[in-house]
């Protein structure tokens, strides 16, 4: 469990969620003590302008001393503070400290400094939190102001507080923090936990319809819940066992194709070679089927080097040469190769070449080979009488040679895979359409190593166009475009 990426993912989505309540809690929780603790001191400074009035009246005469120290032991029992009345030379005057707060037992002991009277003497209030001199047993906050009368400034009033007796407040403070942060770092958690669930399910339902493919379950596919990622991931798998599964069929159609084609030609060899062997077949006829197994024989041999391109191609072992040359001329010479095919089947050969050389930048051999398949696969389904058009036609950069038939046309439902390898069209094996659904393959590959696009255009019982691109160039400039 604890190297499952649900585990994982969990951890540390609350970690950091911890991490950062814990910091933003902290820093929150200190902005408010430090205010709390600032509101505390201005209560303290107001209390302070009461103890001046006070003394104002004492300095007329108005209070006696006594009662304005009962006044200061009372204001401070209730304010659970200390109070001072310092003089200007740093005599402590009067000091009000009913619960024995401090460590100063004599009001007027001399040596005592009171390094806040320079600013107070001054108009200047002083605010601090420490433990003033360790003149208190505990952390106290404390605040100074000047003692006024007459418009004179006659020492300074302080006022003292314990921090810990402002600590049921701030105590009060947390709680109404500290619970509402912890309720939501449990929901948080919560939807962390959901949210971790939620990612991890799929994923291992893709990992588990992965282990069903490994299997040979090529019909196992993974329901896709959302439209996120995820549910983005899950339909790239269902295409991939889509394509895993229509190769698997390619594969054991071509299978079936390829045992078709070379068993036949072995068949027909191993019964001609027999038959000679046997004298089965007279003397004279022997030229006659000697022929016929060494057409069989280049039949096989063509199967083959099909198979061998193919596997080149596919392995990346077939590097392209460029050179510049005249397609319309390599076009011509590749029609010149089905002259005898052409006059069998009394095929009407319809030629437009736009202008007189057209240069493309490419590997001349290999596009030879692609003109020769489709050339081929024109004549071989174009049916007696019938018309072979060939035509080539540049845009801006680019040269777009098409060729086409008017045979029977390629079925709605098989146009997406003619390109595919190992597919074949005719499934019946029949003789008149030899083949194994090779040369398509091959010649999209070819293609694709150039750079360049291939399309098909078929319209059953109409015909087929195949039309593909090439780089254009021009006689007597750079050949290569890129330069």
């Amino acid at each position: 469990m604890a190297k499952s990426l649900f585990a994982r993912m969990l951890v540390v989505y609350l970690l950091i969620i911890f991490i950062a309540f814990a910091l933003l809690g902290g820093i929150f929780f200190e902005t408010l003590k430090s205010q709390f603790l600032d509101s505390q001191m201005n209560i303290m400074k107001e209390n302070a302008k009461i103890i001046n009035d006070w003394y104002t009246l004492n300095y007329y005469g108005q209070m006696s001393d006594d009662e304005f120290l009962a006044k200061l032991l009372i204001k401070a029992a209730n304010e659970h503070t200390v109070i001072w009345i310092v003089t200007p030379l740093g005599e402590l005057r009067f000091n009000a400290d009913p619960e024995d707060k401090s460590n100063i037992e004599d009001v007027y002991s001399a040596g005592n400094s009171f390094d806040f009277l320079s600013d107070t003497m001054k108009g200047i209030e002083v605010k601090r939190v420490s433990d003033f001199n360790n003149s208190f047993k505990d952390t106290v906050m404390s605040v100074a102001v000047s003692l006024k009368a007459d418009d004179t400034i006659h020492g300074a009033i302080v006022v003292h507080k314990a921090v810990k007796d402002v600590g049921v407040g701030i105590n009060a403070i947390y709680r109404q923090v500290f619970i509402p942060l912890l309720i939501s770092v449990a929901i948080a958690a919560i939807l962390v936990f959901i949210l971790s669930r939620y990612i991890v399910s799929p994923i291992k339902d893709i990992s588990y319809a992965a282990g069903e493919l490994s299997r040979g379950n090529l019909d196992w596919r993974v329901k896709s819940k959302t439209q996120d990622e995820i549910g983005e991931l899950a339909e790239a798998f269902n295409k991939m066992a889509e394509e895993l599964k229509m190769q698997d069929g390619l594969r054991n159609t071509f299978i079936a194709n390829v045992s078709h084609e070379l068993r036949s030609p072995l068949a027909s060899v191993q019964g001609f070679v027999q038959g000679m062997l046997d004298r089965a077949i007279e003397e004279n006829d022997r030229d006659k089927y000697l022929e016929i197994v060494l057409g069989e024989t280049k039949r096989m041999n063509t199967l083959i080097s099909d198979l061998l391109n193919l596997a080149k191609i596919e392995s990346g072992k077939f590097p392209i040469e460029y050179s510049q040359f005249d397609i319309n001329e390599l076009i011509r010479r590749s029609i010149l190769a089905f002259e005898k095919r052409i006059e069998d089947k009394q095929l009407e050969v319809n030629i437009r070449l736009a202008d007189e050389k057209l240069f493309v930048w490419a590997d001349e051999d290999r596009i030879s080979q692609v003109i020769t398949n489709l050339v081929d696969n024109a004549v071989k389904f174009t049916p007696s009488g019938g018309e072979l058009k060939v035509w080539t036609h540049a845009a801006d950069n680019k040269v777009y040679v098409s060729i086409a038939d008017t045979g029977e046309g390629i079925p709605v439902e098989d146009q997406p895979y003619v390109f595919e390898r190992f597919f074949k069209v005719d499934k019946s094996h029949s003789q008149s359409t030899p083949g194994t659904g090779i040369g398509l393959s091959i010649v999209k590959r070819i293609i694709s190593q150039h750079g360049e696009k291939i399309t098909l255009q078929s319209v059953p019982g109409k015909g087929t166009t195949f039309t593909f691109s090439l780089t254009r160039t021009f006689e007597g400039a750079s050949p290569n475009p890129r330069v």
